[in-house]
This record gives C-alpha cells, structure tokens and sequence, in this order.
C-alpha cells in the first residue's frame, strides 16, 4: 500500500555569522516521496514528480480482481503468486488457470493459460500486461514456451489506462480459448494503419447524416477516426501491425466510453506543435448501454467486407 508523501530539503539560511550556515525544512514542490503504510515506511528512492501517475499495487489487483469476476473465464481453480521486491517499489503477479489447460507449438506441448502484470511505484518498470497460454517469461517481454495472446507495456503517465489494459488482457484470453484460430489468423494478417482508416472510414466512422451523404459536410467523424487510429498505433507497438491490433483498438474503444487521451498536433496556424485532447465518449453517457452498441457495431467492422478481405489476403 503505498502513496505519495510530501517531502522536505534542507536549504541553507545564513545566519548573523555569514561563516555559519543554517539549515531549514523546505518543502520541495512538484516532487514527492513514497510511503508503504504496509511497512509503516519512507520507501529508500528517488521522488517521483507529480506528472507520474503512481499505480498502486493493491488497488490495481482489486481492480483487475473486479475485471476478472466480469469476465466469462473460469475463476473456481486458479493459482495466484505474487512477487514484491524492494520494499514492495516493483510487484509482479500471476494467475494460472488450471481449468484452460491448452497445447501449443506441435501441439503436444501443454501449458496453463495465464495473466501476468509487472507494476512499479518508483520509475524503474513500466506498467506490462500479458495474457496467453505460455510456460514462462520475462519482463523484456520475451515468452518461453508458449504464445501471448495480448501484451501491452504503458509508461506512468496521465495517459494510462491500467484498467483498460487488464480489461484487454482478459478479453485477449477469453478469445485466445473461445476462438484460437481466429486469433492467431489475426496475429499473423498485416494491416496498415491506412488500411485500418480504410475500414473505419466505411463502417464506424461513417456519417450517415443527410448533408453527409449530400457531400455538404465530411462524411467521416474525425474525432473517433483520431481516437481509434491514435489507438491502433499504441498497439501496433507491442502486437505489430496486425489485424490482432486493429481488433484490440477496437476492443479499447468498445469497453472504455470516456477516456481522454493526450497527443502533440501540428498547427498550422501558429506553426507549432500543440497538445490536442481527444475524448473517447462522454462523461455523462449510460456506460453499459453505450458498451453494448460498441460491441454491435465492432461486430459489424469484423464482418464487414473489408476486413474478411484482409483475412484471406
């Protein structure tokens, strides 16, 4: 359990003797130190500034904890191991689900599907998500013995979306037992980021308004365009560009309805670069509802023809 603390420095303050200096508590802002309440403990490390997004670690598994009883994996025999290092600054976790046993490689190779996460508090790991069915890995985002089904590494910005991440990872499971097949047809199919703008500017990005389709305004919703190609490059970094990433952008964009994100934009009008927020929804919005027509209309994208003619491509 641990949290940002304020933190002092000893400045010096001089005195009527100028040959003596006197030192004085100065808080030091913008910067914060960390506390494992735990441990009842000032955690021995350099401060972390107050753009870092601390992530704890006990409120992370509570949360993926939540993820998983909504999920449609089978809970009832599963194996959880915890490692903590430094004083609890770095946890690893990882789930093994005793009850989807699979074969991979030749298929005479067994293993236990599973989910691991890497989590730090003091800079030194980014946050990483794996799901899949493998014997082993490492935190340099190599798998032994095995395949990932998803994987994703965020840095500790305002940016990351710990929840959205966890949620993936099990839906990444969830379609690695339900649908392996397609799965891996995913992983292995090329696809562009024009290619994916392509299929989004003729599905779900699609204006059907009637001055749309009088050619009196664009016929294209840019915001969710930008959102969802933004999207797709955040997982082509770890998944490639693939149609496995095009899906779990997708994915991203169906289960979490009010997400803002953060990019550096060109304008040309000042003719330098400026930081353009773009929202994945609204605040207000009925959550389950608007997630229910999400998933119907990323349905609709991967039955489209577009994307089955990459499938076969």
């Amino acid at each position: 359990k641990i949290t940002k603390v304020d933190i002092e420095c000893l400045t010096p303050m001089y005195g009527g003797d100028a040959s003596q200096d006197i030192l004085k508590p100065t808080k030091l802002e913008g910067y914060f130190g960390l506390y494992n309440s735990s441990l009842d403990k000032l955690l021995n490390t350099r401060p972390v500034s107050n753009t870092y997004q601390l992530v704890a670690h006990h409120e992370l598994f509570a949360e993926q904890a939540k993820i998983l009883g909504q999920s449609d994996l089978p809970l009832d025999n599963v194996t959880i191991k915890d490692q903590l290092y430094k004083d609890g600054l770095q946890a690893h976790r990882t789930i093994f689900f005793h009850d989807l046993e699979t074969t991979v490689s030749n298929n005479k190779d067994k293993v236990l599907s599973r989910i691991d996460i890497f989590n730090s508090c003091d800079m030194s790991w980014s946050f990483q998500v794996f799901s899949g069915a493998y014997r082993d890995l490492c935190r340099n985002t190599l798998v032994f013995g095995g395949q990932k089904a998803y994987h994703q590494q965020a840095k500790h910005t305002r940016n990351l979306s710990t929840t959205a991440l966890m949620t993936k990872a099990s839906i990444g499971l969830e379609f690695w037992n339900n649908q392996k097949e397609t799965m891996l047809n995913w992983r292995a199919k090329d696809m562009s980021l024009e290619q994916f703008g392509q299929i989004l500017k003729q599905t779900i990005c699609k204006k059907n308004s009637k001055s749309a389709k009088a050619n009196l305004v664009k016929p294209v919703n840019e915001t969710k365009m930008n959102y969802l190609l933004d999207r797709f490059e955040k997982e082509q970094t770890e998944l490639g560009q693939t149609m496995w990433a095009g899906y779990n952008a997708l994915t991203h964009w169906a289960t979490h309805t009010d997400e803002t994100i953060e990019r550096e934009v060109y304008d040309p009008e000042t003719k330098q670069m400026k930081l353009q927020k773009i929202r994945s929804g609204k605040s207000t919005a009925d959550v389950p509802s608007v997630q229910r027509t999400r998933n119907d209309e990323v349905r609709d994208v991967i039955e489209c023809d577009a994307w089955k003619e990459l499938e076969v491509a």
